[in-house]
């Protein structure tokens, strides 16, 4: 038994550290993106921010003098959670008020098993199959199957065949080339973006429970409305994801990344040739970029979609009767939850950890494979700092866009945003099925089809704002009532 596990810890370490410090790279990012939101509310409000806790907290002899720019607050902010009392109402659900919150951080963190972060990390080797090929000579398929299983009962436990081998003829011998190695990500499932999508659709569920368990009116207000926003919100998120996936045949989020991981147009400078502009979805499909970076806002409820707990409606929502670390774990989910949808919008729009010079040139192995494990940690911390852009952009909203109301945030899902997305998604196959090759899977979209699919967003942009003028307005919900006698049915000031 002993054995056993000392050989499966040894086959599967790199999966093992990847786990570990993929988790707390996640949870630790997760408390300093509070102190992030503090700093980018007060440059936006034009203040200083939090810039006195040290890493001393005060008391510290040797490091109470020291403020270390503020980097202290988010575990100052942590003891204070833990020593807060731990408040439940009476009338309140005992089993789910605590299961709530459990349930929202659970989910949230285990939604990271599938991100790309940095392709494959292994070695290139030889083996030499002239056995199997004198064995199986003129068999075709039946050789090409002996040569594959050579080459894997070759690779060393918990590694994996990446690519295709490349065999050679070399003089008379049979010689395969082939790369072997291990992802660069926690878990490579081959549905990895229906596995996000299904495992984040599940953090409502605490949400919900906990505005229920509360009993308290406006906790289960706030319920109600993350349950309509959910249901909204995910059709057009869905449509979103499925036009990238029209477009190369593939749930694997790491084939997603490693398709654009290549540029449009060539320029030469010095004998050297440099591509013009990444292949990025981005920059061919701006319109479901747009439609799924709105999405992802409702789905984290962040403002303007924060209806849920919305201070001047609900007190505090779903969470108005949460205190002490029950609280905190929602908060926290609120974050860990951007995170990973900020990094499935990097991995699916921006290229993920692709950037020039970190492309792979492996014969066979495909561009998402490097033999160099500092290339894979450069391209981890490319991937990072992508999804770090993209979190501040979620800051710069809150403290930049009023709340829609409630009924607002209905018309743009129901009236606006499904009829678009269904309609990006039809352009999108259309054009696949016009140019693209009939086995889409892993397929690269070249500069022509790339320059077709923006001119098809632009004109389906052009076509919605033509006809939105055209459709009758949606009812006014915030109309005015007249009450009688009140002083507000006319002018406070009368003119002279």
């Amino acid at each position: 038994m002993r054995d056993t596990l000392l050989n499966w810890l040894y086959a599967n370490y790199h999966w093992i550290i990847m786990a570990i410090v993929i988790h707390l790279t996640t949870l630790g990012t997760v408390a300093y993106l509070i102190l992030l939101e503090r700093k980018i509310a007060s440059w936006v409000q034009d203040r200083i921010g939090p810039n006195r806790t040290g890493l001393g907290f005060g008391i510290i002899p040797v490091l109470k003098n020291f403020s270390f720019w503020g980097l202290g607050q988010p575990l100052a902010d942590g003891l204070k959670f833990f020593f807060k009392e731990d408040y439940r109402p009476k009338h309140a659900d005992k089993v789910l008020f605590t299961v709530a919150p459990m349930l929202m951080i659970s989910v949230i963190i285990i939604s990271i098993a599938t991100l790309p972060w940095g392709g494959w990390v292994g070695h290139t080797e030889t083996l030499d199959v002239t056995s199997q090929a004198i064995a199986n000579a003129g068999q075709g398929a039946a050789a090409s199957a002996e040569y594959q299983a050579a080459i894997e009962a070759a690779i060393p436990p918990g590694n994996q065949l990446v690519g295709t081998p490349v065999y050679k003829q070399v003089d008379d011998k049979v010689i395969a080339t082939y790369s072997h190695g291990w992802a660069f990500q926690i878990a490579n499932l081959n549905i990895g973006v229906l596995y996000i999508l299904a495992v984040l659709s599940l953090a409502v569920y605490g949400v919900v429970i906990g505005g229920w368990a509360s009993n308290n009116k406006f906790s289960f207000l706030g319920g109600l409305r993350a349950t309509a926003n959910m249901i909204s919100y995910e059709i057009p998120l869905g449509l979103a994801v499925l036009t990238i996936v029209v477009m190369y045949g593939s749930l694997n989020l790491a084939d997603l990344v490693a398709v654009q991981a290549h540029s449009w147009g060539q320029v030469t400078v010095g004998g050297h040739t440099f591509g013009i502009v990444p292949a990025w979805n981005v920059f061919c499909q701006p319109l479901a970029f747009v439609l799924f970076l709105i999405c992802i806002f409702a789905e984290a409820n962040r403002a303007p979609f924060d209806t849920a707990e919305a201070e001047q409606e609900l007190v505090g929502g779903y969470h108005t009767e949460y205190s002490s670390m029950r609280f905190a774990l929602f908060f926290l989910a609120e974050y860990a939850g951007m995170i990973t949808t900020s990094a499935i919008c990097v991995a699916l729009f921006f290229g993920g950890w692709d950037m020039p010079g970190l492309r792979g040139h492996t014969e066979g192995a495909g561009v998402a494979f490097t033999d160099s494990l500092a290339i894979g940690i450069l391209r981890a911390v490319v991937f990072y700092a992508k999804t770090l852009i993209v979190i501040a952009f979620f800051m710069w909203v809150r403290w930049s866009l009023p709340r829609f109301r409630f009924d607002q945030i209905m018309t743009l899902a129901w009236r606006a945003m499904i009829p678009i997305a269904l309609m990006q998604l039809l352009a999108t196959a259309l054009v696949i099925y016009a140019f693209g090759s009939r086995s889409r899977f892993e397929m690269q979209i070249d500069g022509w089809m790339a320059v077709t699919l923006f001119a098809v967003n632009i004109g389906i942009g052009i076509a919605v704002m033509i006809v939105s003028t055209m459709i009758p307005p949606a009812p006014e919900t915030n109309r005015k009532i007249r009450i009688p006698g009140s002083r507000f049915n006319s002018p406070v000031l009368q003119p002279t």
